[in-house]
C-alpha cells in the first residue's frame, strides 16, 4: 500500500516538474526589445534576425554562452608545431620522377605545394579567441563566419568530393593489422617494424618517428643516379613521403616528431589515396581544433593552420595591407589556389598588444 501511495505521489509530481522545466526554459528565451518607431513607421535599427541572437540581451542563450569562463577570459597567443619547417626538410624536388608521379597522383600534392606560408601567431590567435564550438562559427561584431569545404578547395586545392576517410579508418588497430600494413606499404618485416616503434613505458607505442622515416627514404634522386632504384623501392619511398605529409601537413598534432600507425590505413593502397575528399577531412578536424583552442586553458593549437591563416587574409585584406610582415607573392598566378598568395616574413614572437582586433 505504501508503494502505491508513493507511486501515486510521484505521478502527481511529474506535471509540476515539467511546468518547472518549461518555466526555466521560457526565462532563458530572448526578450523582445522595445522598438523605437521611425518617421517611416518601421522599427528603427532592428536587424534581419528579429533580435533573436544578439548578445546584448542578458536572457538570451548566446549571451549565456558568451559569459562562460572559456569565452570571456580566453585571450592568449597559441604555440604551434612548425609544419612548414618539416616540409622544407623533405622537399619533393629531391625525389626521382617515379616518386613524384606517385605523389602528384595521390590527391595530396596540392596541399604540399600550397603549404608554404609560415605561421602568423597573431592572426590565428585573434580569430581562435572568437570561435564558438557550440555553433562552429567565428562570432564577429557584424556577423558569424566559418571555414567551409569550399575554402579548403580554393585555398589548398584539396578535393571535396569522394570517399570519406572514416570509411576504412580504425582508431584501435591491432598489432597484426599494423604488421600487414607496414609490409604492404614499406616492405618491412615484423622485426623491422618493431624496431621502428617509439618505445613506451612497458610496451612500444603504435607510433613512428618522422625523422627516421625521412632519413630512410629521402633523396631518391641521388640514390637513383648512384645505385639505381627498383619500382618497389620508389613505391615504398612514395608511401613514406605521403605518411610524412599526413602527419606534418594534413593532420598535424601535438605529437610533433611522431606519427600514429593508424594513418597507414589511409595509404593502403596508394592507388586509392586520391579517392578520399581530403578537403572535407581537413575542415572537420580543424573545426575540432578551433573548439579546443577557444577554451581558456588551451595554450597550443595544431592542424592545418594555413587554411585558417589564408582564409583570414582572403576575407579581411585590411589585416595584411598595412602589415609589414605579410607580403603578396609575386610568383602567384590567378589559376592557382590562394595558399601561396601570401608570404609571412616576420617573426612569430609577437606580443598580445600587437593583436589585430
Amino acid at each position: 500500500m505504501a508503494r502505491t501511495k508513493q507511486t501515486a505521489r510521484k505521478t502527481l509530481q511529474i506535471p509540476n516538474l515539467l511546468d518547472t522545466v518549461k518555466a526555466k526554459v521560457y526565462k532563458r528565451r530572448t526578450p523582445k526589445p522595445k522598438k523605437e518607431i521611425a518617421r517611416s513607421g518601421k522599427p528603427r535599427g532592428e536587424p534581419r534576425d528579429g533580435c533573436e541572437v544578439l548578445i546584448g540581451y542578458p536572457g538570451s542563450w548566446d549571451h549565456t554562452i558568451y559569459e562562460t569562463i572559456d569565452h570571456k577570459n580566453a585571450a592568449h597567443l597559441f604555440r604551434h608545431q612548425s609544419s612548414f619547417n618539416k616540409m622544407k626538410m623533405w622537399s619533393l624536388e629531391g625525389e626521382c620522377a617515379r616518386v613524384r608521379e606517385y605523389v602528384e597522383n595521390s590527391g595530396l600534392y596540392n596541399v604540399v605545394v600550397n603549404y608554404v606560408i609560415t605561421y602568423d601567431k597573431v592572426a590565428v590567435s585573434s580569430f581562435c579567441e572568437r570561435y564558438y564550438g557550440e555553433v562552429d562559427t567565428f562570432q564577429l561584431p557584424f556577423c558569424e563566419m566559418a571555414v567551409t569545404p569550399d575554402d579548403a578547395e580554393q585555398i589548398l586545392g584539396m578535393q571535396v568530393e569522394g570517399k570519406s576517410t572514416n570509411d576504412k579508418f580504425n582508431k584501435s588497430l591491432g598489432w597484426d593489422e599494423i604488421y600487414v600494413l607496414t609490409r604492404n606499404l614499406f616492405g618491412w618485416d615484423k622485426e623491422t617494424t618493431d624496431g621502428l616503434f617509439v618505445p613506451g613505458t612497458k610496451y612500444p607505442n603504435k607510433e613512428f618517428k618522422l625523422v627516421e622515416i625521412r632519413e630512410m627514404y629521402v633523396d631518391t634522386l641521388t640514390k637513383e643516379k648512384v645505385d639505381g632504384l627498383s619500382d618497389m623501392e620508389c613505391r615504398y619511398t612514395a608511401a613514406g613521403y605521403l605518411l610524412y605529409v599526413l602527419a606534418s601537413v594534413v593532420f598535424p598534432d601535438i605529437k610533433g616528431n611522431r606519427v600514429s600507425a593508424n594513418l597507414l590505413q589511409l595509404l593502403d593502397s596508394l592507388e586509392d589515396v586520391n579517392k578520399f575528399y581530403w578537403g572535407m577531412a581537413i575542415v572537420a578536424v580543424l573545426n575540432g581544433q578551433f573548439s579546443q583552442a577557444s577554451r581558456e586553458r588551451t595554450s597550443q593549437i595544431n592542424e592545418n593552420l594555413t587554411l585558417l591563416q589564408v582564409w583570414i587574409f582572403d576575407h579581411f585584406p585590411s589585416l595584411f595591407k598595412d602589415n609589414e610582415d605579410v607580403k603578396l607573392n609575386p610568383k602567384w598566378s590567378n589559376c592557382s589556389p590562394t595558399g601561396t598568395l601570401y608570404l609571412f616574413t616576420g617573426s612569430q614572437k609577437k606580443e598580445q598588444t600587437n593583436a589585430f582586433i
